[in-house]
């Protein structure tokens, strides 16, 4: 008898609707110059009946959506719409949103995304290099910019983590935010995150 599937939560996957949002790494014409390589044959709209077929060997009993690089400009409206889906067809289980920590508006922004219950977290990548060895530190959006730090700081407010996500060589200068900010739980994406491919 084959053993049954362990069910387990998706941490982090994402929906788009194309027509609902825009989405300038997989929309823009012409096409954006995307790190991870040719991102067309992701180009359509993928919707928790999609997801559901692709996993469909596997037991998931819930899900995260993790923010999906739409345009700035509709943040909570992404919030919003993830928040539809839930209600329609039961996923995501959880999301978690992009706001810039260095945003003036930062708690109000904030604020406006934690008005909806499925809010777990924010991921807001701070400035980083391109490769080992360049320093940026202390310039706007770095970890060490102090609007920055003020609206990082702003997450335990809400009760919010922080998705982080920085190539490995920036993993040192995330231990010191999170040191300083022992009650903010971070959540560490894309594993040392392998910008770099020399």
């Amino acid at each position: 008898m084959a053993d049954k599937p362990l069910p387990f939560i998706d941490a982090h996957h994402h929906f788009w609707d194309l027509d609902r949002l825009y989405y300038p790494f997989l929309q823009d014409v012409p096409a954006h110059e995307f790190f991870l390589g040719d991102p067309s044959p992701i180009a359509k709209t993928f919707l928790p009946a999609d997801y559901r077929a692709a996993a469909a060997n596997h037991d998931v009993v819930g899900t995260v959506h993790v923010e999906a690089e739409c345009d700035r400009s509709m943040q909570l409206d992404e919030t919003r719409w993830l928040t539809e889906l839930n209600e329609r067809d039961g996923l995501p289980s959880a999301i978690v949103a992009h706001v810039w920590f260095d945003a003036p508006d930062i708690e109000d922004q904030l604020a406006q995304h934690a008005e909806f219950g499925l809010l777990r977290g924010i991921r807001s990548k701070p400035l980083t290099t391109a490769q080992p060895g360049q320093d940026i530190r202390g310039r706007r959006r770095t970890m060490q910019d102090p609007m920055w730090l003020h609206g990082y700081k702003m997450l335990e407010k809400f009760g919010l983590s922080w998705d982080l996500r920085v190539p490995c060589w920036h993993l040192s200068e995330a231990a010191e935010v999170a040191a300083a900010h022992p009650d903010t739980p971070v959540v560490l994406n894309n594993t040392r995150f392998p910008w770099e491919r020399s």
